[in-house]
């Protein structure tokens, strides 16, 4: 690897630190979590504060700038930078579409990517819509990580009444799917959400500190009734790929 290519990573690498964190970080704590020098690390910083990346405050303490953790920059910057051909590839493997998310909120799941399905008969989403964690497989695999009260917070804030007549709202039976979830690893949503269309999802694994992000397929329920075992086989093997491949890039 040539020093152009470890200079670029070591700059997403802080982009993603700072990402991560709510609060400031100071100069030394950045150089420690990065393993590298001050010296080298403060050419980073001045770098990234001068095009207006990172913000330098009073104290010498330093954050991203607002504008951009607004958007979620550089949070699932690793994560969009190996899962796309992996999920191109288990999409054309199982004909269906291919999606991930994440919490972007209380009760929200916010799309990051998708891999269209080429079958003339398909899902498909928009990724700039927001959707209830409460009803969509993607939520519910995402929930299902959380805390114990976190998760019945989220779970609380359901409806009454849901986007189709199969959607479930009543608390208990939503924890009963929280926790079938958590047993399995892989939450199957069919038409809760969508009519005519079911999601299966898990957890796409990565290293301490990444935000969490889950892998879906969304699949024509008729066709996932038929081939149920073969589509959640393949969707675990995806996630455990883009994990691995999450993994090599950052060493």
């Amino acid at each position: 690897m040539n020093n152009d290519v470890k200079s670029a990573s070591r700059v997403l690498d802080l982009l993603e630190l700072l990402a991560l964190e709510q609060q400031t970080r100071s100069l030394t704590s950045i150089a420690e979590r990065l393993g590298l020098p001050k010296s080298s690390t403060l050419g980073l910083l001045r770098t990234l504060v001068g095009r207006g990346y990172v913000a330098r405050e009073p104290d010498d303490r330093y954050r991203l700038c607002n504008a951009f953790r607004a958007e979620g920059f550089a949070r699932h910057g690793r994560l969009l930078g190996v899962a796309p051909a992996i999920m191109r590839r288990l999409a054309d493997e199982i004909g269906e579409t291919v999606i991930i998310g994440a919490l972007a909120g209380t009760g929200i799941v916010r799309l990051l990517a998708k891999e269209v399905a080429g079958q003339d008969i398909r899902f498909d989403i928009e990724l700039s819509r927001q959707l209830p964690a409460y009803c969509t497989a993607i939520g519910r695999v995402l929930i299902a990580q959380l805390g114990d009260d976190e998760a019945r917070e989220i779970l609380a804030s359901a409806p009454r009444k849901g986007p189709t007549p199969h959607t479930v709202t009543a608390k208990a039976a939503l924890w009963e799917r929280i926790e079938a979830v958590r047993a399995t690893g892989v939450a199957v949503v069919a038409e809760e959400f969508a009519l005519g269309g079911t999601g299966v999802a898990t957890l796409i694994p990565g290293s301490v500190g990444n935000p969490r992000a889950a892998l879906n397929v969304g699949c024509i329920t008729a066709r996932f009734h038929e081939r149920q075992e073969e589509i959640v086989g393949a969707l675990r093997r995806g996630a455990a790929e883009i994990g691995a491949a999450m993994q090599a890039s950052a060493t």
